[in-house]
């Protein structure tokens, strides 16, 4: 189904295409594409993933990309299909709906969805909603309402689902997740973008200075002012450079060239001493890319948790900084070190490679 990024790249620059067009033209060609799909490969069973993102966050699509790679691991004889917000109609989810077989499954994807911050978590509602007779999957998830009465009504849904299983990426979202979602089953499991850590090969370079990889959102809790106060006062002993896991590049061409994109990053984030980073999928990226990482506390749990996976073979390449203050210790204990021995695929082998046998897959 490789003809559909092709066909989003090429539209995506024809003059006077609005953004209500483009949206049209995505849910068409999904349409298309799932028709299409559907007539071929009519006796090999599906893996239906919905909540793609279809934006240019590189850790979000570092989740897609793997999640496919995970599937042709571990489903070889299964069809993807992607479903990403943009391209998720009522049309769309009808003719799945029609068509589903007892052997197809349905994921929802990873992320930070389950909140009420951003209105993304009613896509899945909707999936355990319109298939209440067929397993659905919800992959690893951050948990965080500030509003129990959203908390309620997703709960409500999820637990009227007969067999949804949910994974929780963090302790917090795990407790959060025992108290709403009684009737689901809950595994506490780690970020799908961690089992690149240790199984990527990148080259060798002559690591130098420190890489910022900082959020601009409502997530960031550091001002930005106090970030570039605290760079330049590591610039008295080493060299900073700044970036984000958000880029600019339009999100059809990050899709359409995912995976150079990304190995372009690991690549990036391989080059330097240190990282200092208030992003999950920073921190990952510089563990993917064997750098040792400062991890600076956020607006909710989720970094503060997230460190938490880190077994004690990390210890040497994490370090979690509860203020700033406490950020140019550690990068001088950093850069005083000799080079790090790259890290064990630890997540893949003691999580990833056991999650299908934990799954309530249809026959398969």
């Amino acid at each position: 189904m490789a003809i559909f990024p092709l066909l989003q790249k090429l539209y995506s620059h024809l003059p006077g295409f609005s953004e209500k067009k483009r949206k049209n033209m995505n849910r068409r060609l999904a349409f298309h594409e799932w028709t299409k799909g559907f007539r071929r490969f009519f006796r090999r069973p599906f893996v239906f993933l919905f909540g793609s993102p279809f934006h240019s966050n590189l850790g979000d699509q570092a989740q897609t990309e793997c999640i496919i790679a995970w599937i042709r691991k571990n489903l070889p004889r299964h069809e993807i299909f992607i479903a990403s917000y943009m391209n998720t109609s009522p049309r769309l989810l009808k003719k799945i709906r029609k068509h589903i077989r007892k052997n197809d499954i349905l994921l929802c994807h990873s992320g930070y969805h389950m909140t009420d911050l951003y209105d993304e978590q009613s896509h899945y509602l909707r999936i355990a909603q319109l298939f209440p007779d067929h397993p659905l999957t919800i992959l690893p998830q951050t948990i965080h309402y500030q509003d129990n009465s959203h908390a309620q009504a997703t709960a409500d849904v999820l637990n009227a689902h007969p067999d949804c299983t949910l994974l929780c990426r963090d302790e917090y979202s795990y407790e959060v997740a025992r108290g709403l979602f009684n009737k689901c089953r809950l595994f506490l499991y780690p970020d799908i973008v961690t089992s690149l850590i240790g199984n990527i090969k990148l080259p060798e370079y002559p690591r130098k200075g420190v890489l910022f990889c900082m959020r601009n959102d409502k997530e960031a809790f550091h001002q930005p002012e106090a970030i570039e106060q605290l760079r330049r006062k590591l610039e008295e002993f080493i060299t900073t450079e700044q970036t984000d896991t958000t880029v600019d590049i339009p999100p059809d061409e990050v899709i359409a060239d995912r995976k150079r994109i990304l190995h372009s990053t690991f690549d990036y984030f391989s080059r330097f001493q240190a990282v200092v980073t208030d992003r999950y999928h920073g921190t990952i990226f510089s563990l993917i890319g064997n750098t040792p990482v400062v991890v600076l506390n956020s607006s909710d749990h989720k970094l503060a948790s997230g460190v938490k996976w880190f077994p004690e073979s990390f210890s040497g390449h994490v370090y979690f900084a509860e203020t700033l203050d406490q950020v140019p210790g550690y990068v001088q204990h950093i850069v005083d070190q000799p080079p790090k021995e790259p890290l064990p695929p630890y997540f893949s082998t003691e999580y990833y490679d056991h999650l299908l046998e934990k799954l309530h897959f249809p026959h398969t």
